[in-house]
């Protein structure tokens, strides 16, 4: 199963882990913990108990996708710090879509749970990952900038009338080190 212990810049430690079936009432829990800035910034999909349940129902029958939780705490008492999910698996190059509460923000976690869900792509064999950002979520651009995606273009995400979203792609693929220091021949 592919869950990772995350720890954040005050040493909280959190944990990344597949939604399962029966996470339908925590990811609704996490839907409602989106502030107004996540609410602005990360709109795959509507923010409903109906959509909560209809993911988690669906997760078996799901073969495009990978969705997981970041929580704080231990079952049954699991809080809610966000949801990721790699999406368009059956595609040459894959999406990331992470969505973090307001107050989880600021904290290093969106750098680890990007790092993770790279991770993921890799060992499915994907040699890229890509993903869309909102134009206007300075904050989220800086940190994949950083993480060496680059702009592969952009977009209109009408469908939840949002704005401006610019897709982003990064090469996954480990690169062996050729840089081998070799003599002259004499």
């Amino acid at each position: 199963m592919e869950r990772k212990v995350l720890e954040l810049k005050d040493g909280q430690t959190v944990t990344i882990r597949p939604l399962t079936r029966n996470d339908a009432d925590l990811l609704c829990r996490c839907f409602r913990r989106y502030g107004k800035e996540a609410r602005k910034n990360f709109a795959p999909h509507p923010f409903s108990r109906e959509m909560a349940e209809s993911l988690c129902a669906n997760l078996a029958r799901d073969s495009c996708s990978r969705r997981y939780v970041i929580v704080s705490g231990k079952p049954p008492h699991e809080k809610p710090l966000g949801y990721a999910f790699l999406y368009q698996l059956d595609q040459k190059v894959p999406l990331l879509a992470i969505g973090l509460a307001d107050e989880a923000t600021g904290q290093g976690l969106g750098r680890q749970v990007a790092e993770f869900m790279i991770e993921v792509a890799r060992r499915h064999g994907f040699a890229k990952v890509g993903l869309c950002v909102m134009m206007r979520n300075a904050r989220a651009r800086r940190l994949y900038e950083s993480m060496g995606f680059t702009y592969h273009g952009h977009r209109f995400w009408d469908d939840h009338g949002k704005g401006w979203s610019l897709r982003m792609e990064k090469n996954i693929r480990e690169r062996k080190n050729h840089n081998v220091w070799h003599d002259e021949p004499e």
